[in-house]
């Protein structure tokens, strides 16, 4: 598994990247990861298939929602990600990693309003936070998701 995370990483590097650079995630990520998770569903017996295609809804089947309420709420590569990531980490890492990346974002956007002075619906880069919140769940999902059932 450790060469199947090493992968994810890169890929969500690359990820993290282009959103930054262009606004915008390539297909090529959300496939690299989707191959990813094939070989992690052959190669790891501790998640299940159900919580791997239950990962693969439960964030982006709601950011999907909210993107057509309100659009230009979440960019496609954005849902996309999180649907790919998703089949890789399963639910409830994929619950960690959502969650992790609205908390970081949010600080962020309060951070450029307040200190940097920017308008109200200035856009930035979501990939970034979702890339770290998925890298987060990938190294301590277990110890976050039991330290959240303690709250």
């Amino acid at each position: 598994m450790g060469i199947l995370r090493t992968a994810f990483f890169i890929v969500l590097l690359t990820a993290s990247y282009q959103d930054i650079k262009k606004m915008e995630i390539k297909d090529g990520c959300h496939a690299a990861i989707v191959l990813l998770a094939a070989a992690a569903m052959l190669l790891d017996r501790n998640t299940g298939t159900a919580s791997r295609l239950l990962g693969a809804l439960c964030v982006s089947a709601p950011m999907l929602a909210l993107s057509l309420l309100i659009p230009g709420a979440f960019g496609g590569g954005d849902i996309k990600l999180m649907a790919a990531a998703g089949l890789f980490l399963g639910w409830k890492s994929t619950v960690i990693s959502a969650v992790l990346a609205v908390f970081a974002a949010g600080a962020y956007g309060l951070y450029i309003r307040m200190i940097k002075k920017a308008g109200r619906g200035q856009c930035f880069p979501f990939g970034p936070f979702l890339c770290a919140g998925m890298a987060a769940a990938v190294l301590w999902g277990k110890e976050l998701w039991e330290f959240w059932l303690k709250l």
